[in-house]
């Protein structure tokens, strides 16, 4: 029969443990992050009167006026607003045919899309009077100006940079978060180089890189639709920025109130960004470091095992002498002696 000794458990051996542990941990642990970016939170200003009648579609403050647009068949128009009273201050009926969508304003001009007829028409600020009309290719959703272009959306992934004076395509963004494409985008607010979008039959915004497509910021709003309708079509769908105050004025469709609200600060942001950052990391690299422990407690176990071989082996193989009695040395030795 074999024996194998402490001495016998061999490189080999140990190099498989090693793989082993090593396989399972890579197995175990997720290769890649989600992305998803964090949460942010929402704080409520103020909150003033809505039409309840208006299933809104657009939601648009300019030199200190709200504009909002309403949509279905019959019942689509064109609004101006006090924000403090929501007070229905003028408005101009679409013909029956069309269903309103977003809004934005560009110099003296309010252009609205309408959903499924492939028109934007375009308004007198001052008037309220139809002036023009500009069609363009699919459906229309959200809209907003950025200073130079048009920013519209169609219930997809994808926005559409269009020129305003004839809603040519300039270029598409494709919206992502963590690698997955964001659908559903719809109502749009353009603030400096981030595009805000409501997503459609939800109560998230998101923040939106317009270099990049990424979203950079998600923000739940589902505490203001607490004791709105119950109908599923009730949806937030109304966004506008107050540059005086860096807030937002928010709203949805057939909702009884809009909100003052402002997001998380920028200081509070890349806080949080660099919180998560740090996690990811840490979370990227704990199992090189616990590889490495384990590593050196085998190695080490390794090492304690060879020594401790080494000792019984050599106490095994050293055959001390055994003392000789006296009474049996010679007398001739033990004179000599």
């Amino acid at each position: 029969m074999e024996h194998r000794s402490y001495m016998s458990w061999g490189f080999s051996d140990t190099s498989r443990l090693y793989a082993l542990l090593l396989g399972a941990l890579i197995l175990s642990f997720p290769l890649s992050a989600t992305g998803q970016t964090p949460t942010t939170e929402m704080t409520v200003i103020s909150t003033h009167p809505h039409d309840q009648s208006a299933f809104t579609q657009g939601l648009e403050m300019h030199e200190g006026k709200l504009y909002e647009s309403t949509g279905l068949y019959g019942q689509s128009s064109l609004r101006q607003v006090d924000p403090e009273s929501g007070e229905v201050l003028r408005i101009t009926m679409l013909e029956d045919t069309y269903f309103g969508e977003g809004i934005t304003v560009v110099n003296d001009s309010i252009y609205m899309l309408t959903w499924k007829h492939e028109i934007a028409l375009i308004y007198d600020i001052e008037t309220f009077d139809l002036v023009a009309n500009i069609s363009y290719s699919g459906e229309g959703w959200g809209l907003c100006f950025d200073g130079t272009h048009l920013v519209m959306s169609n219930g997809t992934s994808e926005l559409t940079l269009r020129d305003p004076s004839d809603l040519s395509v300039i270029s598409i963004i494709k919206v992502s978060e963590g690698g997955a494409e964001v659908d559903l985008l719809n109502e749009l607010e353009c603030v400096g180089e981030v595009i805000y979008a409501n997503i459609w039959g939800s109560n998230l915004i998101i923040a939106i890189d317009k270099s990049s497509g990424n979203v950079v910021q998600t923000v739940d709003a589902s505490s203001l639709s607490l004791g709105e309708s119950e109908d599923p079509n009730s949806v937030l769908n109304g966004i506008a920025y107050l540059s005086e105050s860096d807030a937002f004025l928010l709203t949805g469709k057939n909702w009884s109130s809009m909100h003052l609200v402002s997001f998380a600060s920028e200081v509070q942001e890349d806080e949080s960004e660099s919180d998560s950052l740090i996690i990811s990391i840490l979370s990227a690299i704990w199992p090189i470091f616990l590889i490495a422990a384990l590593i050196i407690f085998l190695s080490s176990m390794r090492l304690l095992s060879a020594f401790m071989g080494f000792l019984i082996l050599l106490i095994t193989k050293r055959q001390p002498e055994q003392p000789r009695e006296i009474s049996n040395i010679p007398s001739q030795e033990a004179e000599e002696q």
